[in-house]
């Protein structure tokens, strides 16, 4: 009878170790409070922003557009939404928004070279990029750097529009050296353009940036008509009749 009797088990000084999830639980919650504490605490908000890039659009106007300013929540920051709203800007050609934990912001654009100028009718200037685009709301005040003027244009002369592509693909060197480009009086697809050496250059507008690169050879001759056509060829300012003095095949 006794055999059939369980041995007694005692229990005393045995303790249940605590379950796994217990720790995790602990762990999430002290987590969670330490990151409430981060996000209302200085050190989650916006402490610097660095603007690199830009010379047409101003500091001011960036952040306008990315709707940054200091002291906003690092978190609530979008760079892809903020590197799109500088895109619609008609300056910015390549535009990057980088951040940096804890509060910093990088943003560096590039923008579309400015390569020549539009006189209005009422004698405005206003500057125009590379990519053909004409800065209404930009115009030049006072002094403009040395580029070369389009004069006379309407903007929707197909003329106008070859022409300014043209010159954006010109060389710098070359570009400074030309004063006025205006529609020329005999052809409606060639442009005359008078240069700093009283040079008066007939191209068609389509070949403006290929075969103004001969420009050069003639840069020390006197005053006078240089044909950038067919053939291309020289009239000095000083003769009654055109002179045949340089010709390129």
């Amino acid at each position: 009878m006794d055999e059939r009797i369980p041995h007694f088990r005692s229990r005393v000084g045995r303790r249940r170790s605590p379950a796994p999830w217990l720790f995790v639980f602990i762990f999430v919650f002290f987590s969670g409070m330490l990151f409430i504490l981060f996000l209302r605490s200085p050190l989650s908000k916006i402490e610097t922003i660095h603007i690199s890039g830009h010379h047409l659009v101003k500091a001011d106007e960036i952040l306008a557009k990315t709707r940054m300013k200091k002291g906003i929540s690092y978190f609530s920051m979008d760079g892809a939404r903020a590197e799109q709203a500088l895109m619609q800007l008609p300056e910015v050609k390549r535009a990057s928004v980088i951040t940096r934990f804890p509060n910093q912001v990088y943003i560096r654009v590039e923008e579309w070279p400015p390569v020549a100028i539009f006189e209005t009718n009422d004698q405005k200037l206003l500057p125009i990029l590379s990519n053909g685009t004409i800065l209404a709301a930009r115009p030049y005040l006072t002094s403009r750097p040395r580029q070369p003027i389009f004069r006379g244009w309407a903007r929707i002369n197909p003329t106008f529009t070859s022409a300014v592509k043209q010159i954006a693909r010109l060389p710098e060197p070359i570009r400074k050296k030309f004063v006025t480009i205006s529609p020329a009086a005999t052809d409606a697809e060639q442009v005359e353009i008078q240069s700093d050496q009283q040079h008066r250059i007939y191209v068609r507008a389509k070949e403006l940036a290929t075969k103004c690169q001969y420009y050069p050879s003639f840069y020390q001759h006197p005053p006078g008509a240089i044909y950038l056509l067919e053939s291309i060829w020289f009239a000095p300012e000083r003769s009654g009749k055109p002179q045949l003095q340089a010709e390129m095949e």
